[in-house]
């Protein structure tokens, strides 16, 4: 394995360990990580313990594929300490830089800071020594919590939205979207509880997984947020798809996923292999194309039969 400052600046910058990513087939991890790993299971969670490095896994229901989520490099059992001022001057390096985050706990002695590009945290103690990285397959997007009675009133406007045809639907969008800077958190507001709905609601799943579908699209078309976020909402919003839920929405799936692609898969796989020799905006780029490629395989062989 690359030594200690290596493995930690590529993960805070990429959120990928030796050019994988949580969600790497499990042959791939161990080939790169050693076989002799241990496996920690519970009903929804999962880690596989590396020993330098842990890969975490989440699934939906007992009958549903584990999901890789994120890595976790375990600073505290690398042969030589890594310190948080090494870190940042390598991100400053290849024009990256860690934003703090407020502490997690009152009177916590750990300090916690985020790559903004990757996604990817980094938790260090009162002397700056890091004591892990964890990095997520992709970033997760700011849903803030909605107050109990406009929740109540989201809801109900998707209970009404469920039943109509496309045509009423865009009818009732263009009746009520904003035309001013509060649109994208009216979409916020209006996508948030369709999970927690869908998930209430295991008979009408598919149904619900449907809308949220085309809202999403609605949202893409009209540029709600940067292209970036709205594909980190889009992939969570797949990965949140039971089986059944997806089944009959794979064609959708994978058609708005190769659209959203910024690059080509020739492409892709024409970038230097070392991440250092990318710049930030195709790291950027490749790490969205990965994402979207791989929703688009996955969907994509449903739809081949």
């Amino acid at each position: 394995m690359t030594g200690p400052l290596e493995l930690c600046a590529e993960a805070l910058a990429t959120a990928r360990v030796q050019g994988l990513s949580a969600d790497a087939p499990i042959h791939a991890l161990a080939s790169t990580l050693g076989a002799d790993f241990t496996e920690h299971a519970g009903p929804d969670g999962m880690y596989r313990d590396f020993g330098e490095v842990e890969c975490h896994y989440e699934r939906l229901g007992p009958d549903e594929p584990w999901q890789g989520r994120f890595l976790v490099v375990r600073a505290d059992r690398l042969p030589a300490p890594v310190r948080l001022d090494d870190l940042q001057e390598e991100l400053r390096r290849v024009g990256q830089a860690l934003v703090p985050l407020p502490p997690s706990r009152a009177g916590a002695t750990e300090v916690t800071f985020r790559a903004p590009l990757s996604g990817s945290t980094v938790t260090a103690a009162d002397d700056d020594t890091v004591i892990a990285i964890a990095a997520p397959v992709w970033p997760v997007p700011e849903s803030p919590a909605l107050p109990e009675a406009r929740w109540r009133a989201v809801c109900e406007s998707l209970r009404l939205l469920l039943p109509l045809t496309r045509t009423e639907r865009a009818e009732w969008l263009a009746d009520r979207v904003p035309d001013t800077s509060e649109a994208a958190d009216w979409w916020t507001s209006l996508l948030h509880p369709l999970a927690t709905l869908r998930f209430g609601d295991p008979r009408h799943a598919a149904d619900w997984a449907g809308l949220e579908l085309w809202l999403l699209d609605r949202a893409g078309d009209a540029g709600v947020w940067a292209r970036e976020e709205w594909v980190w909402r889009w992939m969570w919003f797949v990965r949140s798809l039971t089986a059944r839920a997806a089944a009959p929405l794979a064609a959708d799936l994978t058609r708005l996923s190769l659209a959203a692609l910024p690059m080509t898969v020739a492409q892709l796989h024409t970038l230097p292999p070392d991440w250092r020799a990318l710049s930030v905006a195709d790291l950027r780029r490749a790490r969205t194309a990965r994402a979207l490629l791989s929703v688009a395989t996955a969907h994509g062989a449903r739809v081949m039969g």
